[in-house]
């Protein structure tokens, strides 16, 4: 079952994209090969709905994260390797010792690229494999509950064949200024015929181990923790401390949900936090389904089916949709999902933020209502209009009411960015328009005329 999550949400929260600032996907990307960024994208995309498909990543991340030492990738062998190796050579080793024949006379009537290419992707791919067989190895003793075992991480066939490869390398090492004819046959033929899949194989083992260091680094350079998953059935999420990773200094705040309590009403005055509150939370949500470390102090999670976000929704010109009407668009998607039972996380701000505020209290009241009755789901849903916050309080006491404080400092707000629990009675609008001195502005234009 695939991880429910669109466009939008990926907008919101700004998981995906390695050009683009402070992106989630570029905070971990700190791999050394192509390859093993093209893991990480795939990664990113493909979160998952398992409860056990999460717990082996963790666990194989947080294995990553114990090691002492890190595979040292020779990006000049890898590449050699890579290009000489995905030449597949599908001949037996009479054809290949012709070929090499034939190299070795081009190379004596001056022509030695194709020899010279020949030889260094010989001496790369042994380089590679032999280092690679030494760090599996490490690995293997390491491996303590067996986290490597039918992953990609085991590679037994470069245990099996580890003395051929070692007593290959010896030999050509010996030919420092040229690989004799026979022996290059023979290196080819192993290397592109005989042991072809297991060496892409191997190659492809470099670029994983490429992904996990890069995830483990992050993650220890930060201090993310593991998140603990559990059943969906549960219907739990427990955050404590939990951040935006991309903001410098980021304040932390802590987050509960259970079947009983499944939404979270939030408060508070413009540039309070809010948004950085709500974006905090769907990102650990999201990290945490892909089997990443998490930015907070501790973390555990029901399994959900997907995670739906109304953050920044903008009107669609070519679709002829206004404002109001796209936000009634994405309310009335989640409706459809949890008319049809999924168990989901959904995030809006400012619901209906785009008509009036008579119809914005009664949609947002409204609507707030109708999700609050489906406990498959957990919500946290912010507004302006505290007044839905005080009708809800006097209905309900399931929802929990948590607000973004602000504090005036003389005529100058501050913000602590560390929720309370409650409604927010803050109103600082004009404070603001006063402090840029907006009136004074346009009074003073105004006796200019």
């Amino acid at each position: 079952m695939s991880f429910i999550i669109d466009k939008q949400t990926h907008q919101d929260l700004n998981i995906s994209g390695k050009y683009k600032r402070d992106s989630i996907f570029s905070l971990y990307n700190k791999t050394e090969t192509f390859g093993g960024e093209l893991l990480l994208e795939k990664l990113f995309q493909q979160p998952f709905t398992n409860l056990d498909a999460i717990d082996r990543q963790a666990a194989l991340v947080s294995f990553f994260r114990s090691l002492q030492h890190t595979f040292q990738i020779n990006a000049n062998d890898l590449d050699i390797a890579q290009s000489f190796t995905n030449s597949y050579s599908d001949q037996g080793f009479a054809l290949t010792l012709a070929h090499a024949g034939r190299r070795k006379l081009l190379a004596s009537l001056g022509l030695k690229e194709e020899k010279k290419h020949l030889e260094s992707g010989i001496r790369a791919t042994l380089r590679i494999m032999l280092h690679l067989a030494g760090y599996l190895s490490e690995l293997q003793q390491q491996d303590n509950s067996g986290q490597l075992v039918g992953s990609i991480f085991e590679q037994s066939w470069l245990r099996a064949e580890y003395e051929q490869l070692l007593q290959l390398q010896q030999k050509i090492e010996s030919h420092p200024e040229g690989i004799p004819l026979t022996l290059a046959a023979s290196c080819d033929y192993q290397l592109r015929h005989k042991w072809s899949k297991e060496i892409q194989q191997s190659l492809l083992a470099i670029y994983h181990i490429d992904l996990y260091q890069s995830i483990a680094s992050v993650a220890n350079a930060r201090g993310f923790v593991r998140a603990e998953v559990l059943p969906a059935e549960r219907q739990h999420i427990l955050l404590e401390n939990v951040y935006h990773p991309t903001i410098p200094n980021a304040v932390g705040n802590d987050l509960l949900f259970d079947a009983e309590k499944n939404l979270i009403f939030l408060t508070g005055a413009n540039m309070a936090g809010k948004s950085t509150y709500m974006k905090s939370f769907g990102i650990a949500i999201y990290l945490a389904h892909l089997g990443l470390p998490v930015p907070a102090n501790r973390m555990q999670f029901s399994v959900k089916e997907g995670l739906y976000s109304s953050i920044n929704v903008s009107d669609d010109i070519d679709m002829g949709h206004s404002h109001y009407y796209a936000e009634v668009l994405r309310v009335k998607k989640v409706a459809e999902y949890v008319n049809q039972g999924k168990d989901m996380v959904i995030i809006f701000d400012e619901l209906f933020k785009g008509t009036n505020v008579k119809d914005a209290f009664e949609a947002t009241l409204t609507v707030t209502r109708a999700f609050q009755q489906h406990h498959n789901c957990q919500y946290l849903i912010s507004t302006h209009i505290v007044e839905v916050g005080q009708q809800l309080q006097q209905e309900d006491g399931t929802v929990q009411f948590v607000y973004m404080p602000t504090q005036m400092r003389g005529q100058v707000p501050y913000y602590t960015y560390r929720s309370e629990q409650g409604i927010s009675s803050d109103k600082h609008g004009m404070v603001l328009i006063q402090k840029e001195k907006v009136l004074e502005l346009l009074e003073q234009n105004s006796k200019n005329i």
